[in-house]
């Protein structure tokens, strides 16, 4: 069998291989850079992290001509995940023009599948004959290539002749574009899916004509998103199964039940057993079996099914993820497809929790959804659509479910305690903290000067100069102090004489230290934390917060020092003249006020947050409910991480005219070592929805938007962040 470059040197060397580019430009392209690869002795694992397009195809097929093993790696795939799957690819023989493949990691750390050039060969081959692919197809796949399920879409395009249309997974207009001009098929996954579905919905006006295909992988389609991609788009999904070590298993063509995934590809048999390995009756859930092209090996894909009595298959999750209840199976796909259909869940997650005896299990649904949602009416309504030993016995409430960009649940991870000398330093930490507010509660920060000796700041304090002297000591050793000579020319050695530090007046201002000050009285006290994780709920939910720590907050995050970030921000946003704003913030609403000062012909409103914030600025009007589709601009300053709507990413997309923009302003958790201390705030009187930027940003592309500019404020973990509806 011909490889993969070969496919595009076969046929006409005119016709479309990739966004525009020709069998013939592709094909100069491949061999231009294998040879350089040869030439430079590449072998073995290379690593491709590349974004969508005819570049990274291009890449991927000269590595295989050159002999190498593409390594599949995330565009966003940071330096250290890179490293690691490299040593994974490292470690053990790899045959020639084979490709390593990470898994998801849905189930925990990812792990590397090996697919030979030859099985990729023949599962593009089973998707042209099973889905009758030919050379007028246009394939739009506006997912990462280096996911399986987007690789064996890329090879069935080459197998079948037809032309790849690959654009970047978070650009929406493209896609739409795309479909616009011709494409006959779309591949995505059901977050995808829905994410077109719904801006298409919001939009309205004239349904564009269909794709012959729309199909969907890599995930359950279930009755609100089939609904929902009907309405808009005119069209069913089609639907497809498979896994990252087997490849594509199961397709089926548009109009299915929810959770169906048609039947076999060709070349591939199947049954569902039993835990005895017993087949299981039409109507029984069993486990899926597989044998790929008669190799005589069944393999168990470890995944729970049911065959109908048309033949067709359904998909009901991970055997490992299954619930028993008595002698029965409960499907947690099957759970979480019902509760989908409450019209304020917008997702929701369903697992085991172990019982104390065998057949015991707890059925937990970690649930998405409006706040108004009361646990007894999800229940009822769970109680009228399953039997009594599927409905959840317990519903727990989350601000987000963390998922893969395939749409899968990410798996939690587990934790170990650090090294004994971290553990150290940790715990000793506190100590310069309360020396450095003691030393504020007594006003001696206020002294340092670089003049003043201890001596008198100790009698003008009434406190004992021998103690004060010691703890000045203490404070520089640790860096919060530093020391001054009177004059350096004097020959009589003179005390050192103690000024605040550079560090303390730049970058922790008064205000600052005031806040940190109150909150570690009680707020992010130790009694606070361990109240927090044993209740499940935060003080801040249960009480007000006391004026001085209001006033506090609102002096911190919105002192003079912010003044200069505002005017930036503004800046980076280019509010156009005669702008409409909204301000979703705990503040006063610094930003409107920045811009109606500036911009007399502007307008807006302030959508106050949080039990921290304080009054509106003087001349800001407040809303509550904030119509759609109405602002040119909409600010998120200090609210982000919550609480909602500040760190719903949809809605605040939603409030913008076509156009418009959302700029957030917030502090963020650096991607490793210090400033981690953000997250204590968060976890007792916060919220920690998109703790860093790196998740911002992929929570904006989930909700069709894109970042247009990231920009940091010096060395502090403040970041501004523009935004725009996907484009």
């Amino acid at each position: 069998m011909t490889g993969l470059a070969g496919l595009v040197r076969s046929g006409d060397p005119d016709r479309r291989v990739v966004n525009g580019l020709t069998a013939a430009q592709v094909d100069k392209e491949v061999r231009r850079r294998a040879d350089e690869l040869r030439a430079l002795r590449v072998a073995g694992p290379v690593a491709l992290r590349a974004p969508n397009g005819a570049d990274w195809l291009v890449e991927f097929l000269a590595l295989l001509e050159a002999g190498a093993n593409p390594l599949l790696v995330s565009e966003d795939a940071p330096d250290q995940e890179l490293a690691r799957l490299l040593g994974l690819a490292r470690d053990g023989d790899r045959p020639e023009r084979a490709v390593l493949v990470p898994t998801s990691g849905s189930t925990g750390l990812p792990a590397l599948v090996t697919r030979t050039e030859a099985s990729l060969l023949r599962e593009g081959e089973r998707y042209r004959t099973t889905l009758a692919l030919h050379g007028r197809d246009r394939v739009l796949l506006p997912l990462p290539l280096c996911h399986a399920y987007a690789l064996a879409w890329a090879t069935a395009a080459l197998v079948a002749g037809a032309e790849l249309r690959a654009v970047p997974p978070a650009a929406l207009t493209a896609i739409e574009d795309e479909l616009a001009q011709g494409a006959t098929i779309i591949a995505l996954v059901p977050t995808l899916a829905r994410l077109l579905a719904t801006r298409r919905l919001r939009r309205g006006g004239e349904i564009p004509p269909p794709p012959r295909m729309a199909m969907v992988g890599a995930g359950p389609v279930d009755q609100r998103l089939e609904d929902s991609f009907r309405a808009a788009f005119g069209c069913g999904t089609s639907r497809n199964y498979g896994s990252t070590e087997t490849g594509t298993l199961f397709a089926g063509l548009a109009d299915l039940p929810s959770l169906c995934v048609g039947r076999p590809l060709d070349g591939v048999a199947y049954r569902i057993v039993d835990e005895r390995g017993r087949p299981c009756p039409d109507g029984r859930p069993g486990v899926l079996e597989v044998n790929l092209d008669d190799a005589g090996v069944w393999h168990s894909t470890r995944d729970l099914a049911v065959r109908d009595a048309e033949g067709r298959v359904f998909m009901l999750g991970r055997q490992s993820s299954a619930i028993r209840r008595g002698a029965r199976w409960v499907a947690p796909l099957e759970v979480e497809n019902v509760l989908r259909e409450h019209p304020t869940v917008r997702d929701v997650h369903v697992y085991a929790r172990a019982g104390r005896f065998e057949g015991e299990d707890a059925i937990v649904a970690e649930v998405e959804a409006a706040a108004d949602l009361a646990e007894g009416e999800l229940l009822a309504f769970a109680r009228e659509r399953l039997a009594p030993h599927k409905v959840p016995t317990e519903i727990v409430r989350t601000a987000r479910l963390d998922r893969t960009m395939t749409g899968k649940v990410r798996a939690r991870p587990r934790y170990r305690l650090a090294g004994p000398d971290v553990v150290a330093a940790a715990v000793r930490g506190y100590k310069a903290a309360e020396l450095l507010f003691a030393l504020r509660d007594l006003d001696v920060l206020d002294r340092l000067d670089g003049r003043t000796g201890t001596d008198e700041i100790a009698a003008r304090l009434g406190l004992s100069a021998a103690e004060l002297d010691w703890a000045l000591a203490v404070a520089a050793r640790l860096g919060l102090v530093t020391t001054a000579q009177d004059s350096p020319q004097d020959p009589i050695a003179q005390r050192a004489v103690p000024t605040a530090a550079p560090r303390l007046e730049q970058g922790a201002s008064a205000t600052y230290l005031d806040l940190e000050a109150a909150l570690s009285r009680g707020w992010t006290a130790r009694e606070t934390i361990a109240d927090t994780l044993r209740h499940g709920r935060r003080r801040l939910d249960a009480r007000t917060p006391a004026d001085e720590i209001v006033h506090a907050y609102q002096a911190a995050m919105n002192g003079p020092e912010t003044a200069g970030r505002t005017r930036l921000g503004r800046r980076l946003a280019a509010v156009p003249p005669g702008a409409r704003v909204l301000e979703v913030s705990a503040g006063p609403g610094r930003y409107l006020a920045e811009i109606l000062a500036a911009d007399p012909t502007a307008s807006g409103e302030l959508l106050r947050l949080g039990r921290f914030s304080g009054p509106p600025a003087p001349g800001i009007a407040t809303t509550e409910n904030p119509p759609a589709g109405a602002y040119d601009l909409c600010v998120v300053a200090n609210g982000v991480h919550g609480p909602a709507p500040g760190d719903d990413l949809a809605w605040l997309l939603a409030r913008l005219r076509p156009g418009g923009r959302l700029l957030v302003d917030d502090v963020f958790l650096p991607p490793e070592g210090s400033g981690a201390e953000l997250g204590i705030d968060w976890l007792t009187h916060g919220g920690w929805s998109w703790p860093a930027v790196t998740d911002l940003t992929a929570g904006l592309a989930a909700a069709g938007g894109v970042v247009v500019r990231d920009a940091r404020i010096g060395a502090s973990p403040c970041h501004l962040v523009l935004a725009t509806e996907g484009s």
